[in-house]
């Protein structure tokens, strides 16, 4: 259980965008799921759909890359001041920026498996012909 008290402690560590990644991601998994299927039952609008769920399933990968640099923006203002012994200021910021940087391990896993099953619907979208079109074979 020590990488799932791993991964749980990174989505802590990213705060809201984390949330909102969950989110992003349930729906981008939901729509590469639709957008194979409709890709495997050759449908007209396959190749839109497969599109659509790419794009999709990059919004929690860009989500986790906002919440890094809102993060590190954050911890730079806090530590700006002369409050803080410089010696303890570099210690402080790369801790932070360790803190900032899970945003995007927790973005990158949200949007791993959406994006894997839409490159694929993707590629089935053009390479598989669709059902309304007719072959005709040999010469008339």
């Amino acid at each position: 259980m020590p990488a799932m008290e791993g991964g749980w402690q990174l989505f802590q560590q990213c705060g809201w965008p984390s949330w909102f990644s969950l989110l992003l991601g349930l729906v981008a998994f939901a729509l590469s799921i639709v957008a194979l299927a409709v890709a495997l039952f050759r449908a007209r609008a396959r190749r839109f759909i497969a599109w659509l769920a790419l794009i999709v399933a990059l919004l929690p990968l860009g989500v986790g890359a906002l919440g890094m640099q809102l993060g590190r923006a954050k911890l730079e203002r806090a530590i700006s001041g002369g409050m803080i012994d410089p010696s303890q200021r570099e210690r402080i910021r790369d801790l932070g920026y360790q803190e900032a940087e899970s945003c995007v391990a927790v973005g990158g896993a949200f949007s791993a498996a959406p994006l894997l099953f839409a490159l694929i619907a993707v590629v089935l979208g053009y390479a598989l012909p669709r059902k309304d079109v007719i072959t005709t074979g040999g010469a008339g």
